[in-house]
């Protein structure tokens, strides 16, 4: 899959927790780096361009730091922000699917469906459908799980 942002660099691993080390522990990938704080969602936001890129190559943990920080953006408050803490979720079933904790994963998934039932696209610059994340969520959900995939327009 191409990416939307290919001057920034993958972590040298995808964090799953007792699998290997914690980001931000000492020997981490993300040891002693700022917190990441970002812009509202757009297409223009790097954070989001990179969060995606994070997601479509199975860095769900490391997705979820900058999908954290265009939340906060909001001030966890509107469209946006639901739309963001709905990826957020989708990235923890990553997590628990790589985990093979798969009741944990649906819990996740069952959420962000939940979340992004709630938003209306008409307010929000995301590059993708919530109806189309729905169909995603779906799939998952019925075990046709292999990894997220996420295609902007």
């Amino acid at each position: 899959m191409s990416r939307y942002l290919p001057e920034r660099s993958f972590p040298s691993y995808a964090f799953i927790p007792g699998e290997n080390i914690h980001p931000n522990k000492e020997g981490g990938h993300s040891f002693g780096e700022d917190e990441v704080i970002s812009s509202p969602l757009s297409l223009e936001n790097k954070d989001y361009l990179f969060a995606i890129d994070l997601i479509n190559h199975g860095y769900y943990w490391e997705a979820h730091v900058y999908l954290e920080a265009i939340w906060n953006a909001h001030q966890r408050e509107g469209d946006s922000a639901d739309f963001c803490k709905a990826l957020i979720k989708m990235c923890a079933a990553g997590v628990k699917f790589k985990l093979s904790s798969e009741q944990a994963a649906l819990g996740h998934i069952e959420r962000a469906e939940e979340l992004f039932l709630k938003v209306d696209d008409s307010k929000i610059d995301s590059g993708i459908s919530t109806n189309d994340l729905i169909k995603i969520c779906d799939k998952l959900k019925d075990g046709i799980f292999s990894k997220i995939e996420l295609q902007l327009s």
